[in-house]
Protein backbone atom coordinates (compact mmCIF):
# COMPACT_ATOMS: atom_id res chain seq x y z
CA UNK A 1 0.00 0.00 0.00
CA UNK A 2 1.30 3.13 -0.99
CA UNK A 3 1.67 5.68 2.57
CA UNK A 4 3.09 9.30 3.05
CA UNK A 5 3.38 12.18 0.56
CA UNK A 6 2.67 10.09 -2.41
CA UNK A 7 -0.42 9.08 -1.26
CA UNK A 8 -1.41 12.19 -0.81
CA UNK A 9 -0.31 13.61 -4.40
CA UNK A 10 -2.84 10.84 -6.00
CA UNK A 11 -5.48 12.68 -4.13
CA UNK A 12 -4.48 16.14 -4.98
CA UNK A 13 -1.49 17.42 -2.65
CA UNK A 14 0.37 19.29 -5.07
CA UNK A 15 3.64 19.52 -3.09
CA UNK A 16 6.24 17.57 -4.69
CA UNK A 17 8.01 14.22 -3.02
CA UNK A 18 11.35 13.15 -3.14
CA UNK A 19 9.94 9.63 -2.95
CA UNK A 20 7.63 6.85 -2.45
CA UNK A 21 6.91 5.67 0.92
CA UNK A 22 4.78 1.69 0.81
CA UNK A 23 4.19 -0.36 3.59
CA UNK A 24 3.70 -4.14 2.47
CA UNK A 25 1.33 -6.80 4.01
CA UNK A 26 4.09 -8.98 5.91
CA UNK A 27 2.65 -12.32 4.38
CA UNK A 28 6.01 -14.25 3.93
CA UNK A 29 4.78 -14.99 -0.05
CA UNK A 30 4.24 -11.21 -0.17
CA UNK A 31 7.21 -10.50 1.43
CA UNK A 32 9.16 -12.53 -0.80
CA UNK A 33 7.47 -11.16 -4.65
CA UNK A 34 8.21 -7.58 -2.85
CA UNK A 35 11.83 -8.63 -2.90
CA UNK A 36 11.80 -10.06 -5.95
CA UNK A 37 10.04 -6.79 -7.70
CA UNK A 38 12.78 -4.72 -5.91
CA UNK A 39 15.58 -6.70 -7.21
CA UNK A 40 14.20 -6.44 -10.77
CA UNK A 41 14.02 -2.46 -10.32
CA UNK A 42 18.33 -3.22 -9.21
CA UNK A 43 17.00 -2.06 -5.52
CA UNK A 44 19.66 -0.85 -3.08
CA UNK A 45 19.56 0.08 0.57
CA UNK A 46 20.41 2.91 1.76
CA UNK A 47 21.84 4.41 5.41
CA UNK A 48 20.13 6.68 6.97
CA UNK A 49 23.44 9.19 5.57
CA UNK A 50 22.14 7.89 1.80
CA UNK A 51 25.38 5.92 1.16
CA UNK A 52 24.41 2.21 -0.45
CA UNK A 53 24.98 -0.14 1.76
CA UNK A 54 25.75 -3.68 0.10
CA UNK A 55 25.27 -5.61 3.46
CA UNK A 56 22.01 -5.60 3.33
CA UNK A 57 20.82 -8.37 0.98
CA UNK A 58 17.83 -7.34 -0.55
CA UNK A 59 15.05 -10.52 0.64
CA UNK A 60 11.97 -10.92 2.61
CA UNK A 61 13.89 -11.67 6.57
CA UNK A 62 15.90 -8.54 5.84
CA UNK A 63 12.59 -6.66 4.71
CA UNK A 64 10.67 -7.54 8.12
CA UNK A 65 14.03 -7.12 10.32
CA UNK A 66 13.91 -3.50 10.44
CA UNK A 67 11.07 -1.00 11.04
CA UNK A 68 11.88 1.41 7.30
CA UNK A 69 14.43 0.10 4.81
CA UNK A 70 15.57 3.25 2.51
CA UNK A 71 16.19 2.14 -1.00
CA UNK A 72 17.53 3.78 -4.39
CA UNK A 73 15.94 1.74 -7.49
CA UNK A 74 16.54 2.78 -10.85
CA UNK A 75 12.90 4.40 -11.07
CA UNK A 76 13.72 6.55 -8.18
CA UNK A 77 13.97 5.85 -3.91
CA UNK A 78 11.30 3.75 -2.16
CA UNK A 79 11.01 3.15 1.24
CA UNK A 80 9.45 0.01 2.82
CA UNK A 81 7.77 1.10 6.56
CA UNK A 82 6.68 -1.61 8.63
CA UNK A 83 4.74 0.49 11.07
CA UNK A 84 3.79 3.33 9.79
CA UNK A 85 3.30 6.07 12.73
CA UNK A 86 -0.26 6.31 13.73
CA UNK A 87 -0.79 2.50 12.38
CA UNK A 88 -0.46 -1.03 13.00
CA UNK A 89 1.46 -1.75 9.63
CA UNK A 90 -0.95 -3.02 6.60
CA UNK A 91 -3.36 -5.24 8.05
CA UNK A 92 -4.63 -1.97 10.27
CA UNK A 93 -4.70 0.62 6.65
CA UNK A 94 -6.43 -1.91 4.90
CA UNK A 95 -8.73 -2.52 7.20
CA UNK A 96 -9.95 0.86 9.32
CA UNK A 97 -10.07 2.66 5.65
CA UNK A 98 -10.86 2.29 2.05
CA UNK A 99 -8.07 2.37 -0.30
CA UNK A 100 -7.84 4.06 -3.55
CA UNK A 101 -6.91 2.02 -6.68
CA UNK A 102 -4.64 2.99 -9.37
CA UNK A 103 -4.68 0.58 -11.80
CA UNK A 104 -0.91 0.23 -14.03
CA UNK A 105 -1.92 -1.95 -16.90
CA UNK A 106 -3.43 -5.19 -14.81
CA UNK A 107 -1.21 -3.85 -11.56
CA UNK A 108 -3.40 -2.85 -8.63
CA UNK A 109 -2.04 -0.44 -6.05
CA UNK A 110 -3.28 0.43 -2.80
CA UNK A 111 -3.08 3.56 -1.92
CA UNK A 112 -3.92 4.87 2.30
CA UNK A 113 -6.84 7.62 1.90
CA UNK A 114 -5.57 10.98 3.06
CA UNK A 115 -7.23 10.50 6.68
CA UNK A 116 -4.68 7.84 6.77
CA UNK A 117 -1.35 10.16 5.64
CA UNK A 118 -2.96 12.83 7.75
CA UNK A 119 -2.87 10.25 10.78
CA UNK A 120 0.72 9.42 10.09
CA UNK A 121 1.74 12.67 10.09
CA UNK A 122 0.51 13.40 13.02
CA UNK A 123 1.64 10.87 14.87
CA UNK A 124 4.89 10.91 13.31
CA UNK A 125 5.47 14.37 14.56
CA UNK A 126 8.57 15.34 12.83
CA UNK A 127 8.84 19.11 11.61
CA UNK A 128 8.36 18.22 8.07
CA UNK A 129 5.36 16.25 8.75
CA UNK A 130 3.81 19.28 11.31
CA UNK A 131 4.51 21.91 9.04
CA UNK A 132 2.51 19.83 6.01
CA UNK A 133 -0.44 19.01 8.27
CA UNK A 134 -2.09 22.36 7.89
CA UNK A 135 -1.89 22.05 4.41
CA UNK A 136 -3.06 18.26 4.15
CA UNK A 137 -5.91 19.49 6.49
CA UNK A 138 -7.06 21.96 3.97
CA UNK A 139 -6.36 19.64 0.91
CA UNK A 140 -8.71 16.89 3.11
CA UNK A 141 -11.68 19.77 3.47
CA UNK A 142 -11.50 20.86 -0.05
CA UNK A 143 -11.38 16.97 -0.94
CA UNK A 144 -14.76 16.61 1.15
CA UNK A 145 -16.08 19.38 0.10
CA UNK A 146 -16.87 20.81 3.22
CA UNK A 147 -15.00 24.04 2.82
CA UNK A 148 -14.62 23.90 6.74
Amino acid sequence: MVIGAYAAVTQGWPEPTGDIDITPDREVRNLQRLATALQAMDAKVLTEDGEIDESWPIDDQHLRLRETTFLTTRFGDLDVVINPAGAAGYPDLARSSESFVLRLGTVEVRVARLERVIESKRASDRPKDRDALPRLEALLRGVRGDGT
